[in-house]
C-alpha cells in the first residue's frame, strides 16, 4: 500500500486571458502528516485545492488520492473539505443542513446523526444545532463546515487558509482541533500565508509561488527561514 496519500503530478490550471493559475504542479503528500501548502495571497493554492477537490475539472495533469483518480467516488469518500468561504442555504439550520449533506453521502441516516452530534459536541458547538448558519461569524460557519467535512469519515482534511478572517481565540481554538483530529489518525493538508502561526503544527510543507511549485519536502527549520531560502532569495516574487 502507498504511503501517500495525495498525489498530484504536472497539474497545471491557467485562467482565460490571464497567467495566473497553476503552471506544471507535482506534489506529494505522505498519510498521517500535517502537511502545509504555503504561499501568498494569488500564489495558487486555491486553484490546486479545487482541483484536488474536483470543484475545477477542466485542467491537465493527474490528481490521486490513495492511487485513486480524484474524479472517481472511490476517491472522494477519502477527502474532507474545509474551504476559506462557505455560502448556506437562509432556511436551514446547522443539524438540517448536516443532515442533508449526509443524506446525500447515501450514509444511513443513524449513522448520520450519531456522527453529527459526535463532531458538534467534539468543537463545543452543540449551541448552534438549532442556528441558521447563514447568519454566523466566519469562525462558526468554519466549524460547522469542517463537521460537514468530517461526516463520512475521510482520511484526509482539507482546509484551505482555516485561519484566516478569526480572532485570537477561534484561531487558538482550530489549532487545537487540527491537533485532535491528527491525533486521531487524520492526514491534514492546510493552505496558509501565515508562517508564524503554523510553524510549530506541520510535518512537511509545499512551497508555491506565481503558480510554482519551489519546495515539497519535511520541514528542516524555521519557516520563514525556508520561505527565505526557496522562494525570496530566488527573487520569484519580484
Amino acid at each position: 500500500m502507498s504511503n501517500w496519500v495525495l498525489d498530484v503530478k504536472n497539474l497545471t490550471k491557467i485562467y482565460p486571458k490571464s497567467e495566473k493559475g497553476a503552471k506544471n504542479v507535482t506534489f506529494k503528500v505522505k498519510k498521517n502528516t500535517i502537511h502545509a501548502f504555503i504561499g501568498e495571497n494569488g500564489a495558487g493554492k486555491t486553484t490546486v485545492i479545487k482541483c484536488i477537490v474536483d470543484a475545477y475539472q477542466n485542467f491537465t495533469g493527474t490528481i490521486l488520492i490513495n492511487n485513486f483518480s480524484n474524479k472517481l467516488p472511490e476517491a472522494k469518500k477519502f477527502i474532507g473539505y474545509v474551504p476559506e468561504n462557505s455560502i448556506f442555504p437562509p432556511e436551514l439550520n446547522s443539524y438540517e443542513f448536516l443532515y442533508e449533506f449526509g443524506l446525500m453521502s447515501k450514509m444511513n441516516s443513524k449513522l448520520v446523526k450519531q456522527k453529527i452530534d459526535y463532531y458538534l459536541k467534539l468543537l463545543k458547538i452543540e449551541d448552534l444545532a438549532k442556528l441558521k448558519p447563514f447568519n454566523f461569524s466566519s469562525g462558526q460557519k468554519r466549524k460547522i463546515m469542517l463537521v460537514q467535512s468530517l461526516i463520512h469519515d475521510p482520511e484526509l482534511i482539507i482546509f484551505d487558509e482555516p485561519f484566516s478572517n478569526l480572532d485570537p481565540s477561534a484561531r487558538s481554538e482550530f489549532l487545537a482541533i487540527i491537533t485532535i483530529l491528527h491525533k486521531q489518525g487524520k492526514t491534514i493538508f492546510l493552505s496558509s500565508h501565515n508562517l508564524q502561526e503554523i510553524d510549530s503544527l506541520i510535518d512537511s510543507l509545499t512551497l508555491i509561488n506565481k503558480g510554482k511549485i519551489y519546495y515539497c519536502g519535511q520541514k528542516t527549520e524555521n519557516l520563514q527561514k525556508m520561505y527565505q531560502k526557496y522562494i525570496l532569495n530566488t527573487g520569484t516574487t519580484k
